[in-house]
């Protein structure tokens, strides 16, 4: 990772619209979204789920987060949560039963307040600061690696399906859900995941060449200010106060 950064597109789109705004540290905004994600997923109560995420949400903008950014990422998830949460109020009858409602509700506040706040943490900075920070936190560098490659490649990836897609458009291919289109598909599938393998053995002899060893070279860690603290602490601090009102109060 180090300091010779490859930004894609997409990683210039996010830190340009963090623009003005200080950078925080990133191992103490990795430390604060993990708090955060496993404090609100502790929580049970509806109406202090609300008010987690309104706080996120609020806590993101306030962080450098552009707003349209945010829901555009949001609504990738709703269709899942709205798929997982019908089945599951609807499973036992109609009417449905009020604890299977309520459970359903609880999930889909959890999960999308998790995702709020790690969309957060994982914008308006560069991907390879977030992986350094992992490693600077103790974690097997073979993971951050994986992560960092998988990541680097996958836009890649991305690319090469394009390029298919518009090859298969050009030859008058219109993409349908019947059995006739199968063989296609699966020579499609096949195809890419020729060219996937065939393009990993690649990227592996060209690193193994230049010194590869398993493992990415990071850059010293930046010093953690107390700001980055005071901002680490303020999330972590809202949601114990919620949990000791959950436990104490309710």
């Amino acid at each position: 990772m180090g300091h010779n950064h490859h930004h894609t597109p997409e990683m210039n789109n996010k830190q340009s619209g963090a623009a003005g705004v200080q950078p925080w540290e990133p191992r103490t905004k990795l430390v604060a979204g993990i708090i955060f994600v496993f404090g609100v997923i502790s929580l049970h109560s509806l109406w202090l789920l609300g008010i987690s995420l309104v706080f996120a949400t609020i806590f993101a903008l306030w962080g450098g987060l552009d707003a349209g950014q945010l829901l555009k990422k949001l609504a990738v998830l709703l269709p899942f949560l709205a798929l997982m949460s019908i089945p599951l109020v609807l499973g036992g009858g109609v009417p449905p039963d009020p604890e299977r409602s309520v459970l359903a509700a609880q999930i889909f506040m959890k999960a999308l307040t998790a995702m709020t706040f790690t969309i957060f943490v994982f914008t308006n900075q560069p991907i390879e600061e977030m992986l350094e920070a992992l490693e600077h936190l103790k974690v097997p560098a073979a993971i951050t690696t994986v992560i960092y490659l998988a990541y680097r490649y996958g836009f890649l990836f991305i690319q090469e399906m394009e390029t298919t897609l518009r090859a298969l458009k050009a030859r008058l291919f219109t993409p349908r859900l019947h059995w006739s289109a199968l063989p296609i598909y699966g020579e499609l599938a096949g195809g890419l995941l020729i060219k996937s393998i065939n393009r990993s053995e690649t990227v592996y002899r060209a690193m193994t060449a230049r010194g590869f060893r398993g493992s990415v070279p990071v850059g010293k860690p930046r010093p953690i200010e107390n700001r980055d603290l005071g901002k680490a602490a303020f999330p972590a601090g809202f949601l114990m106060v919620l949990i000791i009102i959950e436990q104490v109060v309710l």
